[in-house]
């Protein structure tokens, strides 16, 4: 099954024990989509350029804590196959956010 673009994941935690979720970044346009995720850290974090997750912000599904946020700065790629399951879908403004965030960390400067 291909997680689309905008999907809240939970998969291994790549700096402690145990789970945490995660937002897939990648669009189908990625390179072996749906082998391989790109995804951003959710975290109940709150910090300077972090994008947040409000209950409003999910068109399906849930998290365990409101408000939470992806971190844009903190990217891995996860094959399919560690990925446990599915739990949310963020809106596309959130989305976009995202996305323009990641954009401004990557850039040439």
């Amino acid at each position: 099954m291909a997680y689309a673009q905008g999907s809240v994941v939970i998969a291994p935690a790549t700096f402690k024990r145990g789970q945490r979720p995660y937002l897939v970044v990648s669009n189908a346009d990625r390179p072996f989509f749906g082998d391989r995720y790109t995804v951003a850290v959710i975290t109940s974090t709150e910090r300077d350029d972090a994008v947040p997750i409000a209950e409003r912000s999910l068109t399906e599904g849930e998290l365990k804590t409101y408000p939470s946020y992806v971190s844009p700065w903190s990217l891995h790629v996860f094959p399919e196959q560690d990925i446990v399951k599915r739990v949310a879908q963020v809106d596309t403004g959130t989305m976009r956010t995202v996305a323009d965030r990641i954009q401004a960390f990557t850039r040439v400067l």
